[in-house]
C-alpha cells in the first residue's frame, strides 16, 4: 500500500476474519454508499483501540 503522506510503501498483512453475516450485511448497507471499505474501517478501529490501550498503559505506569 502506498503511503502518500510519507512517500513510501507500507507492508500490508492479509487476515481472514469471521464476521456475523447479518452484521456484515448491515455494515455494507451503510458503509458502501459512503465509500467506506471494510478493511479501511477495521484498520481505523484497530488503530483507535491500540491508541486507547497505550494511553491506559501510560496512565497505569505514571501512577506507579
Amino acid at each position: 500500500m502506498y503511503n502518500h503522506l510519507r512517500g513510501d510503501y507500507m507492508a500490508v498483512r492479509r487476515q481472514n476474519m469471521s464476521v456475523d453475516p447479518t452484521v456484515y450485511e448491515n455494515f455494507c448497507k451503510y458503509a458502501e454508499p459512503k465509500g467506506i471499505k471494510t478493511s479501511t474501517w477495521v484498520t481505523a478501529k484497530m488503530k483507535e483501540f491500540v491508541e486507547e490501550e497505550k494511553a491506559l498503559e501510560e496512565l497505569k505506569n505514571s501512577k506507579k
